[in-house]
């Protein structure tokens, strides 16, 4: 009785032994990929998107050019369609609004509204010579996009080729190219030949000056996400629903504001993936996935909530406001819940697991 009993201890001692062992070596071994994330993102996300943006640019200016010197209803549309194209890839852009873009000031730029009306009738009425150093002077609201806008649609999206003065033709062809220049500089900024912010960004926390820790660009990469969320929601909606204003709209003249938003958003899923136009690498997504899988499926979920929500409006912003109040206001609420989800659960994984 002794004897099995000792050998019955014994082999309980094996198997826990044996246990114990089997526990340690199932656990993760978890593979650092932040700096491909920064490479990644900073090849798909940033320089190909400033690179298609500048293609665009160049696309509407040429075509511009083209509808100047033969004027046509066909060669407007060609024209309004480049802007909405140019216009998209833009938008999705605003979800990683750091660096050249925000210090040299190419986003007030070309991306300020409402259009200063008053003004832009004195311009059309004056005979000053619209060149690029006029152009370069004036006001942020009377440049890029949405001047633009306004002289491609007309106040409300109707504008007939018939219609546009030599004046306004002149402002437009200045308006384009003023464009086709900002946006090449963005494109070069980016450029390992040209401004190199590229390499500066990639290299977070193995040499480069401004990001001395990977953490750091994983926190830009966030906050540029959260910040998006953060202007659509509460500025580019909620400001004109709450007082009813629809000239504080972000893009009325061509009814786009809701296929803005819609970009803004995407681009955030853009950045989240690493999901360029051409590519498709790592991203914070497998950061994610690392550490907190189920975060993973929050943001996911709650990104396409968010879309769904703008998806539910139907008719145009400006009008949405008055006649879908309780979509937009769904639309409001599930992108401040992404952005909340953002803020307050992906921030803390990078802060807890990023150095």
């Amino acid at each position: 009785m002794k004897s099995n009993t000792i050998k019955i201890l014994i082999a309980c001692s094996f198997l826990f032994i044996l246990h114990g062992c089997k526990d340690k070596t199932v656990k993760p071994i978890i593979t650092d990929n932040s700096t491909q994330i920064l490479t990644d993102y900073s090849t798909n996300i940033c320089l190909d998107g400033y690179r298609t943006l500048s293609d665009k640019s160049v696309q509407l200016h040429a075509d511009v050019i083209a509808f100047i010197s033969n004027p046509s209803q066909s060669a407007l549309i060609q024209c309004q369609n480049d802007w909405k194209q140019t216009r998209e890839i833009w938008e999705q852009s605003e979800a990683y609004l750091f660096g050249p873009v925000s210090t040299n000031s190419i986003d007030p730029r070309i991306d300020t509204w409402p259009v200063d009306f008053k003004r832009l009738d004195s311009i059309m009425a004056s005979s000053v010579p619209i060149d690029q150093p006029y152009i370069n002077q004036l006001e942020e609201s009377l440049k890029g996009f949405h001047p633009i806008e306004y002289l491609l649609f007309g106040k409300n999206a109707d504008k007939q080729y018939s219609q546009f003065t030599n004046r306004q033709k002149e402002y437009l062809l200045a308006l384009s190219e003023n464009l086709k220049t900002l946006t090449a500089s963005l494109k070069n900024d980016w450029e390992v030949n040209g401004g190199n912010f590229y390499t500066i960004f990639s290299t977070a926390g193995n040499g480069s000056a401004l990001y001395p820790t990977k953490k750091s660009a994983f926190e830009e990469m966030s906050n540029a996400m959260i910040g998006i969320c953060d202007e659509v929601a509460n500025s580019k909606i909620d400001e004109v629903f709450v007082t009813l204003d629809s000239t504080k709209e972000e893009s009325p003249f061509a009814k786009n504001s809701l296929t803005d938003f819609t970009n803004n958003i995407q681009g955030v899923m853009n950045a989240y993936l690493s999901k360029g136009n051409t590519k498709d690498g790592l991203g914070l997504e497998d950061f994610v996935r690392t550490y907190n899988l189920s975060l993973d499926g929050a943001i996911k979920q709650k990104h396409n909530a968010a879309i769904a929500a703008l998806n539910n409006i139907t008719v145009p912003f400006g009008e949405a406001i008055f006649t879908q109040p309780i979509q937009v206001q769904n639309a409001v609420d599930a992108i401040n819940s992404l952005k909340v989800e953002l803020e307050e659960n992906l921030l803390p994984v990078i802060k807890l697991h990023i150095n």
